[in-house]
């Protein structure tokens, strides 16, 4: 099954975004910040990463090797 982390502060979209990829069928991790995303990134084998560019404590604009 590919496993997608999905990055997005805001409850609407996250909540339709994560229901729309389990009824297709992937498996969903979801951070609703950029630090908990990268925390995330580092601990959770995901095949893709959906981030959200504006986004609380750490935005997607900053650079930061994982």
């Amino acid at each position: 099954m590919v496993k997608i982390l999905l990055v997005e502060d805001n409850e609407m979209k996250r909540d339709m975004l994560s229901r729309w990829l389990k009824r297709k069928g992937y498996e969903v991790f979801i951070a609703v910040d950029g630090q908990e995303g990268v925390n995330m990134a580092t601990s959770e084998s995901t095949s893709v990463i959906l981030l959200d560019m504006s986004l609380p404590i750490m935005d997607g604009w900053k650079r930061r090797a994982i």
